[in-house]
């Protein structure tokens, strides 16, 4: 499996774990339909907007666990641009604070992941 493969699967998976936590958020649905098309059709675009609007930004946020950069960086980016990399940020504003510590840890989890992943899938194309 490439690294980039294994990146669009990660990105998969958490879009679909954050479908199956929160149900009643229809652009999480979208947005996972959308990544999955992209996955077939172009998946270096998937790392592209994600490095984007996620890896630069707030991969250091990320890393130490930050949730108020992340929530102030998608705050100001939603209001200007949308894609779906943002729907997934957009918990960080709409749930974060009434969400349990367990599924925090598995949303902190992912996110490294992606980030380690991303940043060997950038270097090795």
């Amino acid at each position: 499996m490439s690294v980039l493969n294994a990146f669009t699967t990660q990105m998969v998976h958490f879009f679909d774990e954050l479908c199956n936590t929160f149900p009643e958020e229809k652009d999480l649905k979208m947005a996972t339909e959308g990544i999955k098309g992209a996955k077939k059709i172009n998946p270096r675009l998937i790392l592209d907007l994600f490095v984007e609007h996620v890896y630069k930004s707030c991969s250091t946020a990320i890393y130490e666990r930050n949730m108020h950069v992340i929530r102030r960086h998608m705050q100001d980016t939603v209001t200007t641009q949308f894609n779906d990399m943002l729907a997934a940020l957009s918990i960080f504003d709409k749930h974060w604070d009434t969400m349990g510590t367990k599924n925090q840890d598995v949303i902190w989890q992912y996110l490294k992941v992606l980030c380690h992943l991303s940043e060997k899938a950038a270097h090795a194309i």
